[in-house]
């Protein structure tokens, strides 16, 4: 890991001479020259991590290393501030006083130059010893590849798998095998040649290949059968070797010990054509290695196939994928309850519910993953109380790290499964993976916020940009990287029309794993306060702490059984080293946490280099940040979203290192008008409370500016979006007050004038209750950044719209009290992209029918109908809204009956009714309680919730 904190610090050198070399007069030939040495260094350690843990000097070495990689950092912050001084014109003296107590140029490029030698010095000595201890600098390959990916020979002969061997205790997984076997026998089914079973390691994919391998229809479908166990270590001449010796006869096998590797695929190739063959490659890792191997299958020209297992998803994908999930908890009880009671003499075992309890408890803890449920199980085959299970139940971690099987760096045989996949991951993201620990188990990440998080420590490399990339796109594909991999699983915005990433979370177990190598490399403290945890017990308070991360957990409320708030979190800190990042994590949802904001944070020489101050979900007890925050000056990610926080300090403007701006907080803000100090600013989140002293923001001079959300015209000035050149996303509100002050067209000309970069745009347009203005439709529909539209109070005249429209990218539409003139289905149909509209509270004004005709909307996976009081007949055409999932009708009390055309919509998974009880029983129970007429229009939807409600009062 040591080498990962060496590539940040070689990062924030390169970027230096990169990007501000001109402003380091003395010393720019020094930095270059520590640039190669980290470069050198960081050769060194790729060889160093596979021998480190095993041995205490080199583990010691390495650990020093890390400590100069951060502090070539720290000279590097005075730096960055020197620099920013010199650009605005404030001279070193007033800089450095400020920062680190400096005085004069001389004595700053002095201790500058003194700092890079000493440690130059550092590193030629630290290089040498580990030399001695054979540790050798490896070349750097192309794709950064992990030297952990070359397990030694012991480690590469445990991962071996045979498919003679026999899974005793097997559960579940009776689809997956009987659609396998379908897909593995079925002839007819040319363009499946190539199956890739995916998904995370422990899940039981080669358990699952050995079951298919020896099914009796597999056995009788094929007249050959190879199965080799590829793992990380993939070489294809052995690979080649191996299955062709499976594959002919006996006699022929030692011909093939003497072909090279043209002779080999050569017959590998003819003999799964002449000969219908089955081959298992268990355990692939790459898909660089499968393109190696692919040369020796001729998928075209027999009926030959090929099953694959891997734990990378973009691997599967490459021919036909399929993914395997976790067991569910009934699943994971049968497991359980076989592997426990397994040395019982065959004797009936069906627990009392009580043990039921309990061992269902450990299946949850377990994650559901075969892998830990079986070695859990097998903990408790020596166990026979109940009192016994309950002590299992409570410490199902320290089992699962002590499991058989597991020797090496101090993990148990199922944290062992998970960290391979952790050593193949390229070095650029591990950093990037361990600082998921930080979270909360089962919590949602946001993504968008982890990449400025992770641009804000330095951990996404502006090397890795392409043509017309920013960071964040290069921090959504390191994101991709390890799903791909079966590090973390994604969840995709629903109705997005680019599938971006919403939000990702780690598996339980895989979360464990990366907390626990967190603080071995010294990565990340994590400080639990919740549930009466006492967790500065586990940690070292010695000066000599060089963990750089700190995360505090707390939980609602003021107190805790060791005492309040405020001094739990000042006694972590005080506990804590040189920080560069720091998260607190406050209350759940709504509720909030009471502390007075930590003054340390500022007094303190530990946070000067701080670069991310997270404090989400607080009640900063009527207090604003204080002023003394901008003493940290490297400060580059500031969140207070959802805690109670009133003010922003002006002071906050000279953080010119500030990258992202997250004031989206529970309640009212008032922020002063000193944000256009941010030149770095990036990204920036107003809450819809925001209010600013003295009237208005200004944004003149944030050309840096790729994100603004939550931007108001009451509290901006529309004007100066035009000078946002660098903007790819706005989420705006836009007044309209009257026909006279009417911001929407300013807002569509710039919308359109800046087509070309703006790549997403979000708005929502409040008219004048009174005033119903008429909506410019056809005019924000030709504005093809609009993803996202919500308008409220206008009037929409659809009748003087005409079809066909401009092609248009709205995948969200919401209306809201809103009068329509003419059918909105008969338009809002031909929108080709629309994935989600709600149509709430509008008034039908010359109509009381809608009409949905055939092969309209064809993306459209959520409708929600509310309260429309004049809505008689809705009509539904047989091919309209293929792809509908999610139905909505709610408080339409002049609806006559539900449309007959659902039932032709096979897609629709959760139908909602929400009517008066009337209609219900009239419509779908049936007077008689044998059901409604239209009872059979809807019985095909997996989930109906039917709740009889109150018609909808105050229409006006």
């Amino acid at each position: 890991m040591a080498s990962e904190v060496v590539s940040l610090a070689l990062g924030t050198v390169t970027d230096l001479l990169a990007e501000e070399a001109r402003f380091l007069f003395g010393v720019a030939d020094q930095v270059k020259e520590l640039e190669v040495e980290l470069i050198g260094m960081q050769r060194l350690l790729k060889d160093a991590d596979k021998k480190q843990l095993n041995d205490s000097t080199v583990r010691n070495y390495v650990r020093k290393i890390r400590r100069l990689a951060y502090r070539t950092e720290d000279v590097l912050e005075e730096f960055a501030v020197e620099i920013e001084s010199r650009r605005r014109g404030h001279g070193f003296r007033k800089a450095f006083r400020r920062f680190a107590g400096l005085v004069s140029e001389g004595t700053v490029l002095h201790r500058v130059a003194s700092e890079i030698a000493s440690i130059k010095a550092g590193i030629n000595s630290l290089t040498k010893n580990l030399q001695t201890y054979g540790v050798i600098a490896l070349s750097s390959t192309e794709d950064g590849q992990s030297s952990n990916a070359r397990l030694d020979q012991n480690q590469q002969r445990l991962r071996q798998t045979y498919p003679h061997q026999v899974e005793e205790y097997f559960v579940g997984m009776e689809d997956d095998i009987r659609q396998l076997v379908s897909l593995i026998t079925d002839e007819g089914i040319r363009s499946h040649r190539v199956i890739s079973v995916y998904g995370m390691g422990g899940l039981g994919k080669t358990t699952l290949a050995r079951k298919i391998y020896k099914h009796i229809e597999v056995e009788r479908a094929f007249k050959q059968f190879a199965w080799v166990s590829v793992t990380q270590q993939c070489n294809t001449m052995t690979v080649f070797r191996d299955l062709l010796k499976q594959l002919v006869p006996d006699e022929r096998k030692e011909s093939v010990e003497k072909m090279d590797e043209r002779e080999l695929v050569g017959e590998l190739y003819k003999v799964q054509k002449e000969t219908k063959s089955l081959v298992v490659l268990d355990d692939l890792w790459e898909i660089e290695d499968w393109k190696r191997l692919s040369v020796a299958f001729p998928f075209a020209e027999a009926d030959s196939k090929i099953l694959i297992t891997t734990r990378n998803q973009k691997l599967a994908e490459v021919e036909f994928p399929y993914p395997l999930n976790l067991l569910n908890e009934d699943e994971g009880w049968e497991l359980l309850q076989k592997r426990a009671f397994a040395k019982r003499n065959g004797a009936d075992c069906e627990s009392d519910p009580r043990l039921e309890a309990v061992g269902r408890a450990i299946v949850r803890k377990c994650g559901n993953l075969p892998l830990a449920i079986s070695a859990i199980g097998g903990v408790l085959s020596q166990k026979t109380s109940l009192e016994e299970w309950e002590t299992v139940k409570n410490d199902v971690d320290s089992y699962i790290r002590m499991s058989e099987g597991g020797k090496e760096e101090g993990y148990g045989a199922v944290l062992q499964v998970l960290a391979l996949s952790y050593d193949e991951l390229p070095y650029h993201l591990k950093p990037c993976f361990l600082y998921l620990g930080q979270y909360r188990e089962d919590e949602d990440i946001d993504a968008e916020m982890l990449y400025r998080m992770w641009t804000a420590e330095g951990m996404v490399s502006s090397d890795h940009r392409r043509k017309g990339e920013t960071l964040t796109d290069v921090a959504e594909r390191y994101l991709y990287e390890m799903a791909s991999r079966s590090m973390l699983q994604v969840k995709f915005y629903e109705f997005s029309t680019s599938r971006k990433v919403e939000s990702c979370y780690l598996h339980d177990l895989m979360r464990d794993f990366c907390l626990a190598r967190g603080k071995e490399v010294e990565f990340l403290k994590l400080l639990d306060f919740r549930g009466g945890n006492d967790p500065l017990s586990d940690y070292s308070t010695e000066r000599d702490d060089c963990t750089p991360r700190c995360s505090i957990h707390m939980e609602d409320g003021k107190k805790h059984c060791l005492g309040d708030v405020d001094s739990m979190i000042s006694m972590a800190l005080e506990a804590s080293g040189q920080l560069r990042s720091l998260t607190l994590s406050g209350g759940t949802e709504r509720r909030t946490a009471n502390i007075s904001f930590p003054e340390v944070i500022c007094d303190s020489t530990k946070f000067k280099y701080v670069k991310v101050l997270k404090f989400e979900g607080y009640r900063f007890m009527g207090k604003g940040l204080p002023k003394g925050i901008k003493k940290l000056v490297s400060l580059r990610f500031l969140s207070v979203k959802d805690s109670d926080l009133e003010t922003l300090p002006s002071s906050i403007g000279q953080l010119q290192f500030l990258e992202t701006l997250d004031i989206r907080v529970s309640y009212q803000i008032k922020v002063p008008d000193v944000l256009r100090e941010l030149k770095g600013l990036r990204h920036l989140y107003f809450s819809v409370h925001t209010e600013v002293e003295g009237g208005q923001l200004s944004f003149l001079g944030l050309s840096k500016l790729e994100t603004l959300v939550g931007f108001n015209g009451n509290f901006g000035d529309l004007k100066h979006l035009s000078g946002l050149n660098n903007l790819r996303f706005l989420n705006a509100f836009v007044r309209i007050i009257s026909k006279e002050k009417n911001d929407v067209p300013q807002m569509l000309n710039y919308l359109n004038s800046n087509r070309h970069k703006l790549r997403e745009a979000q708005l929502v347009i409040i008219a004048d209750f009174q005033n119903k203005v008429v909506l410019p439709f056809r005019d924000l529909l030709s504005c093809h950044c609009l993803h996202q539209l919500s308008l409220t109070w206008g009037r929409c005249e659809f009748q003087k719209v005409r079809a066909p429209l401009s092609p248009s990218n709205l995948s969200e539409l919401r209306l809201f009290g809103c009068s329509i003139e003419g059918d909105p289905m008969n338009f809002l149909g031909y929108l080709s992209n629309l994935r989600r509209l709600t149509l709430s509270t509008v008034d039908l004004v010359d109509r009381k029918v809608m009409i949905i005709d055939a092969n309209a909307f064809p993306k459209l996976v959520s409708l929600e109908i509310t309260a429309i009081k004049n809505l008689e007949k809705w009509v539904v055409a047989e091919g309209s809204m293929p792809n509908l999932s999610h139905l909505t009708i709610d408080r339409c009390e002049a609806l006559e009956m539900i449309p007959d055309g659902l039932r032709f919509i096979t897609t629709l998974r959760k139908l909602e009714i929400k009517m008066p009880e009337e209609f219900i029983v009239r419509r779908i129970h049936g007077i008689d309680g044998r059901g409604g007429p239209d009872r059979d229009k809807i019985c095909h939807v997996p989930v109906i919730a039917i709740q009889s409600v109150l018609p909808p009062k105050n229409w006006d």
